[in-house]
This record gives C-alpha cells, structure tokens and sequence, in this order.
C-alpha cells in the first residue's frame, strides 16, 4: 500500500501543497488521534456537543471543530475559524469552504451544485476525480434528502493492489457505521464510494466552476469578494450573478488582458485566484517586517532599560510587591520643584551637556538613584525628559531622602495605560489615562518620563494651546496628573472655560498615548465610581504621594493564546478589541464582530490595530517580535531574566 503523497507527485495530478499546509493537517490529525475510543452515552450526551452549546445534539461537526480547537491549544496556532469552521451543522460547514473556494463536490456533488474544474489545467473533476489530503474534511449525504448528513476527518489514503483508492478517516458519531452508542472511531471509504458529496480542503486556488448570469450560491459569493477586494465590484456580496457581476467581470478581464465574455471561466477565475493569494502574502509579510523594523528600532533602549534595572516586569494586581515598591524611599534633589539641577561629567562641576532637553533632573520630585560618591559629590540615575536614562555628578548637599506617603500611593503603567490607584497596601482602583505620545514630529521629547516621582504641587488648570486641561498636579518639572483636556474652538482660547467645552477627542484616545507629556486621566467615573474629580477633591492636599511611571522598554509583552476571542467592525473598523460592546465604538456597530487573536496575523486583518480603551493585547507579530529583541538583550547583556 502506497502513501497518497507518493502517488500524487509521480501522476502530477494535484499542485503541490506548501508545507505549512501538511503541519497544519498533522496538527489536526494528532488531536483527533487523541479522541479515539471517546463514546456518548446512551442518552446521546457528548462532550463536543456540549462545548459547542448542545450536549444532547448531534455531534459530528462538533466533533471536526473540537479537534480543530483542541489543535490550537496544543501547538499555538489559530485553524478554527481561518483553515476550518466553527460548523454547528454540516451545510453551514461545507458551505464556509464554499464561499472561499475551497470546497471539491465529488460524486456529482448535490442537486444544483455546477460542475467543477482545476484551476491549473482546467480538467473537470468528475474526468480526474480528487483524491483527498491529509486534513481535509470528508462531507457524507446518507439519506438522499439532498443535503449533506455527515462530516470526518481525512487521515490519509491509500492504494490497493488493483488501483482502488481507499480514504482512511476518522469521525465520531457516525451512525450508519459506527456502534450505539455512537463514538470517535477510524472508518474507510472507496473513493468512489456514492455516499461522499464533497471535500473542505486546505488549499487555496485548486478548484474552481464557471459562473455565469443566473448562476446563484456561495461559489458567486467567494467570486464577488475578491472582485471587491481587488476594487472591481462594489455591490452586495449576495451570491447572485447579475448584471453588475458582469459588469464587474468585463471591467477584470479587461484589465487582465483576458476576453471579455463577463463568465467567470477558467483563465478568469485563475487570475482572481492568483491576486488574491498575491495581495494577502504581500499584506502579511509587510506587517511582519514592520513589526520587525519597529522592535529592532527600540533594541538600545531596551538594553539600557535592563541594564539599568529600574523597572522589569510588573503586576499590578500583586498588591504586596507594588506597595513594597512604593514604600521604599525616595532620593530627591533638594531644590525648589521647578528648578532644573545640571548634572556635570564628573565630581568637577563641568556641565555633561547643553541640550535643552538633557544634562538635568528637576529638584523635589524627580527619584534619582545614588551610584557612587567622591569627593563629596554624589553621581546620581534617572529618566530624563526625553524617557533616556541619563547619569551624572551633583555637588554635595544637593540629595536629600524622602518617606513617601504611608497611605497612598499611585502606579502608571505605560504599556496599559493605567493609573492604578493603590491605599494601604491594597489595589483601590484603575483608571484610564493617556501618557505621551511616542509618534510625531516632537516624539521623543513628549514621551512621559518614566521613573518615581512624588506629587509636589497641585497648580490646578491651565491652557495647552486650545486644550483646557484642569485640575493637575506636578510630579516632574513641567509634567502634570491632569483631568483629560477639553478642547476649545474660537475665541474661547485663554479665557475661563465655561461648559461648552469638547472632551469628545481626548476622551477616545484615553487607553492609547496621546499627551504631550503630561498624563492625561478619566474624567468619566468608572465601575468603583472614582475619576479625576475624585484624585483632585480627597488627594491634592495630601503630602510626599508617591508616583511611578513604570517604563515598557526592557520588558516582554504578554503572549496571548491564539484562540482567545477579539472583536471587529466589519463596516470600516480599524481597531480590534476584547469587548465585543466596547464603549469606545458607536452604538451602531454592535455588537462587534468576533474573530480569534491568531486571525490577526492573516489578510485582511494585518493592519487592524489595538484599542487601549479595552485593553487590546498587541498584534502576534508585535509581540513575537518585540519578544525576541527583549530576550536576545538578556542574552547579549548576560543577564537571567
């Protein structure tokens, strides 16, 4: 008995699979491998059918998507819902494949179903049968109701002795074959065997059926996509080939150089097949090597951030290690709050540097840590107002040690955009917040600098050009805890504000870094019922509060499993969230729709960003990259993390 693979390359019946393709398979099979044996109960009770919402129901579809899911946990991809459907039935599934062009109909198919052909050579299928994959799924109609009945997986095909091609599979509750009660077991099909109606396939671009006026269902939905994807057709995608498909289809060929017949032929649907694929690869690629550029970009910054071990990872729901860390003392430079303090390049008193933004730490609020000491000076650390973190000498009598605060203390976390507000050594509440912003023309000096600071002064409102920005609280030099801006338009600008001022756009870039440098606060009360008002009405007055800016650089991202739900607007949405009613989107548009965080990796998903207002984690490729510049700079550092 000769393996399928084997046989497929000496009768070049097939274009080859990639071999992303083969792992994704034995990624499937290995998972249904482990179900074997698994019985119902008498009852007709399953475990599939219950994870999937119908423990009494029928259960082989349930079984295919479970198999599917289980594959994900265990190896770290994202197939449910990308290679395979999530199928409550057995026409919902075959129809997914269908409306992407990835369903084979074998044995006439169904009732209604047109002939179809290979895209590579335009031999009909019922003329070269197809001999099904590893990984694919087999569709079974039993009882000639014109409607598929059954699902399994394709383990593997052989040959016999006299040419007969045997497909190996395994499928739990079938019925006609198997037991009672029914269970997951491995069964066997000739290939020409009546019941099997179709196959839902791995590969993209093998099979295809001409499509014409008239012609109707989800193989004139795949075909209507891509000719709006590739910016041909702009109607509904409603599976009816009408005048406007034909249109469209001219318009294609046309451009294509093909004859312009507006059928879907062969050479048409070829083409189609061939851009999409070309459009998606480039897409994702493009999103990887930026990911790439973008972590490599930040590499010197992460190293230093390690070196210099102020920060490291940080959780702020372990309430004992956060408020050990803002109980511990602070070193201040001992000059009035606003005063800039000029480091010197050695216990000399030469200036280091005369850039405005650099060579200085602003006094009474600034924490600084003392390296060394000589000659009376004291060579000090901290973040200076480019977020770099910069040393130098200060004269002697310049530091004193400050006791924070013992009932209060404040956390922002600049990777989530969070104040967490800690009391007594306890996690009081979260607020949304907004620190400066990494991009733009003026991206390095508005970065909020990390590192501990107190609050020194409440200084109340002020204008920042038309924004109003109230209530604020000095923690670095000229860096302020204020209620998110009220942007203002006119004449208005300088003058008290009165109620007519617009939160609208700060508001909806809390969550996300969008300050100049400040840190910018809810004014909206959440769950806990606290928001600035309350920071400002129950803390200004209070003395020494401790503050930490805990710095991103030098830290891993948090992985996310491929598998966990995220959330879209299909109608132009340009972020993906972990709510599907997150408050950040317009009542219209939800609920949003779902897809899982591995499908962010694939076309047309590439370019979808995180919402901070939910708390989005960052794309896979971001973080993998991002991952491996923090875990090359441990190594290179020789340092254990």
């Amino acid at each position: 008995m000769k393996n399928i693979a084997a046989l497929l390359i000496a009768l070049c019946l097939l274009i080859a699979l990639p071999a992303l393709a083969d792992q994704r398979a034995d990624m499937l099979i290995n998972a249904a491998v482990s179900e074997l044996g698994y019985t119902a109960t008498k009852g007709g009770y399953s475990k599939f059918g219950e994870w999937a919402g119908k423990a009494y129901g029928e259960w082989c579809s349930e079984f295919v998507s479970w198999c599917v899911n289980l594959a994900d946990e265990s190896y770290g991809v994202s197939m449910l819902g990308n290679d395979y459907p999530m199928q409550a039935s057995c026409e919902s599934g075959a129809a997914w494949f269908k409306e992407r062009g990835r369903y084979v109909t074998v044995n006439g198919g169904l009732s209604g179903e047109e002939e179809q052909f290979y895209l590579a050579d335009g031999v009909s299928v019922s003329e070269r049968p197809y001999i099904p994959q590893s990984g694919d799924l087999i569709y079974i109609e039993w009882y000639k109701y014109n409607r598929l009945d059954h699902v399994g997986i394709v383990e593997y095909v052989t040959q016999e002795a006299d040419g007969t091609y045997i497909v190996h599979t395994i499928e739990g509750n079938n019925k006609i074959l198997g037991p009672e009660p029914t269970v997951v077991a491995r069964y066997t099909y000739r290939l020409d065997d009546p019941s099997i109606r179709g196959y839902g396939i791995l590969q993209e671009g093998l099979v295809g059926t001409e499509l014409q006026m008239g012609s109707a269902g989800e193989a004139v939905v795949a075909f209507q996509k891509n000719l709006k994807e590739l910016g041909y057709y702009d109607g509904d995608c409603a599976g009816k080939f009408g005048k406007a498909t034909v249109t469209a289809t001219e318009k294609y060929q046309k451009a294509k150089g093909l004859e312009r017949t507006g059928v879907a032929d062969r050479d048409t649907l070829a083409a189609i097949t061939a851009d999409i694929a070309a459009i998606r690869e480039a897409a994702e690629q493009k999103a990887k090597e930026r990911a790439e550029r973008e972590a490599a970009a930040k590499t010197e910054a992460a190293k230093e951030a390690i070196a210099a071990n102020w920060f490291g990872e940080f959780d702020p729901y372990d309430e004992e290690a956060a408020w050990a860390r803002l109980m511990q003392e602070i070193t201040v430079l001992d000059v009035d709050q606003k005063e800039k303090i000029y480091l010197s390049d050695g216990p000399n008193g030469k200036r280091k540097t005369n850039d405005e933004h650099r060579g200085f730490f602003y006094g009474e609020s600034v924490g600084v840590k003392v390296l060394e000491q000589q000659d009376g000076w004291s060579k000090i650390q901290a973040y200076n107002d480019y977020d770099e973190i910069e040393e130098g000498w200060v004269r002697p009598g310049r530091l004193k040690t400050v006791e924070p605060n013992r009932t209060w203390g404040m956390i922002i976390d600049k990777r989530t955009q969070r104040l967490y507000l800690y009391k007594e050594g306890r996690l009081l509440t979260e607020l949304l917040v907004s620190t400066g912003t990494t991009k733009g023309e003026n991206e390095d000096f508005c970065e909020t600098a990390s590192g501990d600071f107190l609050l020194v002064s409440a200084t109340g409102g002020f204008w920042s050009g038309n924004l109003w920005c109230d209530q604020a609280i000095r923690f670095n030099g000229g860096d302020l805890l204020h209620m998110v801006p009220a942007v203002y338009y006119g004449d208005v600008v300088g003058f008290t504000p009165d109620d007519t001022g617009d939160y609208r756009v700060c508001e909806s870039a809390l969550g996300s870094r969008a300050s100049h440098g400040c840190v910018r606060v809810q004014r909206e009360k959440n769950e806990d019922g606290y928001n600035h008002q309350w920071i400002w009405s129950n803390l200004r007055s209070e003395k020494n509060i401790k503050l930490i800016v805990w710095d991103d650089d030098g830290r891993r991202l948090p992985e996310t499993g491929n598998d966990v739900p995220m959330y879209y607007n299909p109608d132009g949405g340009e972020m993906y969230h972990t709510d599907a009613y997150c408050p950040s989107v317009r009542d219209r548009y939800l609920p949003l729709t779902e897809l899982s965080y591995g499908r962010l990796t694939r076309y047309p998903f590439t370019e979808l960003t995180p919402c901070g207002k939910c708390s989005a984690p960052e794309r896979p490729e971001v973080v993998a990259s991002w991952n491996e510049i923090i875990d090359r700079a441990y190594a290179e550092l020789g340092i254990e993390p």
